[in-house]
């Protein structure tokens, strides 16, 4: 039970970092439990994937159309190319 902990835990902390800076401690708690998890880096991975679409959907509160902007369209492309290359 104690990992399921350690997993919850690792997982809040890297949620919480994608809006707002973590304490030392928290930092170093989430570091050192993603060492040694895979399936929280993982998530840790798909948190950061969610979050960064967020900001852009965000951006266009009317939703994405052909005529996005071609920045935005490259911003998502690069970060689906970086998560896909971290599998």
């Amino acid at each position: 039970m104690k990992g399921l902990k350690s997993c919850k835990m690792a997982s809040k902390l890297a949620s919480d970092a994608c809006e707002r800076r973590l304490t030392l401690a928290e930092w170093l708690r989430m570091r050192l439990h993603m060492a040694m998890c895979a399936s929280c880096r993982n998530c840790e991975k798909e948190i950061r994937l969610i979050h960064d679409t967020l900001k852009l959907i965000r951006r266009h509160p009317d939703g994405f159309s052909l005529d996005m902007p071609e920045e935005d369209r490259r911003l998502i492309g690069e970060a689906l190319r970086r998560i896909a290359s971290e599998r």
